[in-house]
């Protein structure tokens, strides 16, 4: 095994003016997007969030405060996103009711807005719980176009194939939003949901082919349908997956290399940081992370000294 990876981390704390519990966001501009529960009781609980440029320490004021009805089925989702035209950054909560199999997506515009607005999703859709992907101005999802109504047990029973799924699209600046296709040439033996990613500002969708292989897309260009190409095709003996037993579905980070030829991957069952090399077909590096640190998210980040305020 290779011993030198493109890849450095070095730890960076919180500092000692951030006491509450928070949940990292994603990252623009040298700002982190901060989620935080500031409280609960019975019927509902309560979210705001920050902007923090770890590198000055400063963090902004509050949000202001979200309610999500307090039930085992609500998952919350947040996202940082900027609208360039506006110099505005917007913070967006994917809300999903599990037990009804619904979407609320509400916005946070910080300079200007008082609340959280609520944004219109196709009633016929569920978007995903998966983070969104921030990337030319837009959020992006992958969502179930099912022919019927949605039906829980199929979802669970994955027994939607690739063609009821297609890319949900929020532009943050218009609020608008639109669907994209899915890469045509998708295999249908669905043992896997898709898994939408970003790589080198690029989306791409990672997908189970046959059971034995990885493939992963790529979108070349943003929003034209047809650039879509594959980028790469590995085996899950590669990525230590005994199709019997385990799932590619455990894989939860990807990162790539600046110049392409390393695939970064985490298992977030196992604590393993994997590390493919695409030009030898092989996992190059295996790292154990099981320590004391619990590893929730991966996030890219560029140092800046933009204020959060």
């Amino acid at each position: 095994m290779k011993e030198t990876i493109p890849f450095n981390a070095q730890s960076l704390g919180f500092g000692k003016d951030l006491t509450e519990c928070y949940w990292v966001n994603g990252a623009i501009n040298g700002l982190s997007c901060l989620s935080s529960i500031v409280s609960y009781d019975m019927k509902c609980k309560v979210f705001n969030v920050r902007l923090w440029n770890p590198i000055t320490r400063l963090i902004s004021t509050a949000s202001p405060l979200l309610y999500v009805e307090r039930e085992c089925a609500y998952i919350v989702k947040f996202g940082l996103g900027y609208d360039d035209s506006t110099n505005t950054y917007k913070a967006v909560a994917n809300i999903i009711n599990r037990r009804q199999w619904k979407n609320k997506l509400r916005i946070y515009s910080r300079p200007g807005d008082t609340c959280w607005r609520t944004v219109s999703t196709p009633p016929d859709h569920l978007v995903s719980w998966e983070e969104g992907q921030f990337v030319s101005n837009t959020f992006n999802w992958l969502a179930i176009r099912p022919p019927g109504p949605i039906d829980r047990q199929r979802i669970q029973q994955l027994e939607y194939t690739y063609d009821d799924y297609v890319i949900f699209s929020l532009h943050v600046g218009q609020e608008t939003h639109k669907l994209l296709r899915m890469p045509v040439d998708l295999d249908d033996y669905n043992r896997e949901e898709p898994k939408l990613v970003l790589l080198k500002d690029h989306l791409c969708v990672f997908h189970d082919f046959e059971g034995t292989h990885v493939v992963v897309w790529q979108l070349e260009e943003f929003g034209v349908e047809d650039s879509w190409t594959i980028l790469m095709k590995f085996s899950y003996v590669f990525l230590q997956i005994d199709a019997c037993s385990c799932s590619f579905r455990d894989y939860s980070q990807f990162n790539m290399s600046e110049d392409g030829n390393y695939l970064l991957m985490y298992n977030k069952c196992d604590s393993i940081l994997l590390v493919y090399d695409q030009r030898v077909k092989e996992v190059s590096k295996c790292i154990n992370l099981c320590n004391n640190h619990r590893w929730v998210g991966v996030n890219d980040y560029v140092q800046s000294l933009v204020s959060p305020e």
